[in-house]
């Protein structure tokens, strides 16, 4: 009796598990800008996907809930550096926006610091990161350039676009609540180098003028879990029809589209609502 009882008990926690997942799931189109934070990441064929719409992205529950720590976590560590003297503005609730790409890349700093220990009057850029302990593990071993190049251009292209010289990263270890804080130079060229790639992004009408990564199969371990993963290797055909999947559509600047058969300014809904004379970029059909 007592083992049937377990059972059951088992399997109600697991459905209430399953019902917390599926509420805590989202589903819906990428962001209508080019992500500053992204361009560092090997696959800029995925970043032109999202910024054409070409599927709907899912987040799935246990995701989200990361991302919910994450922000409970960035709280914990403004109140540790300002406990220390650092004055952080531009946080969460104000936060800094960074516009480029004519309009069609934008990025979000984490905050802005002053009264970093040794170097007082200097602004920097502050960025916050979570990590489980095996990649807390790994940036103490190699730090941010190697172990995270992602993280270090999208500080990089904060700097730039803040006009600052210099930059914090504060990673915390969510298995222990240990920190790793390295002091980050700004680079210009490496800067202008990420912008080029998001113009190239913006201007380009097919996904082939990016190459695939890695070894150029589905298998591949960054592959596998990307949302384009099967329209990128011509195994799912269904892609959504919308403005930014048009070829009738039209960049004209400060991040705004139009329709080149009407001439008129479409806005966010009616880009994702499209019309009855949409037709394909040439590349999806």
């Amino acid at each position: 009796m007592a083992s049937l009882q377990s059972y059951k008990e088992r399997l109600k926690k697991k459905k209430i598990v399953d019902l917390i997942d599926e509420k805590g799931t989202t589903v819906g189109y990428p962001r209508h800008y080019i992500g500053l934070s992204g361009l560092g990441g090997g696959c800029l064929r995925a970043l032109w996907f999202n910024f054409r719409w070409f599927a709907e992205g899912t987040i799935v529950g246990r995701t989200n809930r990361i991302f919910s720590v994450g922000h409970e976590f960035e709280n914990l560590i403004i109140r540790d550096l300002e406990s220390i003297g650092i004055k952080c503005s531009h946080t969460i609730k104000d936060q800094l926006e960074f516009v480029d790409a004519y309009g069609y890349a934008k990025g979000h700093p984490d905050a802005i610091g002053i009264g970093i220990p040794d170097d007082e009057e200097e602004e920097y850029l502050l960025e916050f990161k979570t990590a489980n302990d095996k990649s807390f593990k790994d940036m103490v071993k190699k730090h941010l350039k190697v172990s995270k190049p992602t993280y270090y251009a999208q500080m990089i292209l904060y700097m730039y676009k803040g006009n600052l010289d210099k930059g914090l990263f504060v990673m915390i270890n969510k298995n222990d609540s240990s920190y790793h804080i390295e002091k980050v130079k700004s680079d210009t060229n490496f800067a202008k180098e990420l912008l080029r790639k998001a113009e190239s992004i913006v201007f380009s009408e097919d996904f082939n003028d990016f190459p695939r990564i890695g070894n150029n199969t589905p298998e591949w371990y960054e592959c596998g879990w990307c949302n384009y993963n099967g329209i990128c290797f011509g195994k799912r055909k269904t892609k959504l029809k919308n403005c930014r999947t048009c070829k009738n559509m039209d960049l004209i600047n400060n991040g705004k589209f139009a329709c080149s058969l009407t001439e008129e300014e479409l806005d966010l809904d009616n880009q994702i609502k499209g019309c009855e004379k949409h037709e394909f970029l040439e590349c999806a059909k």
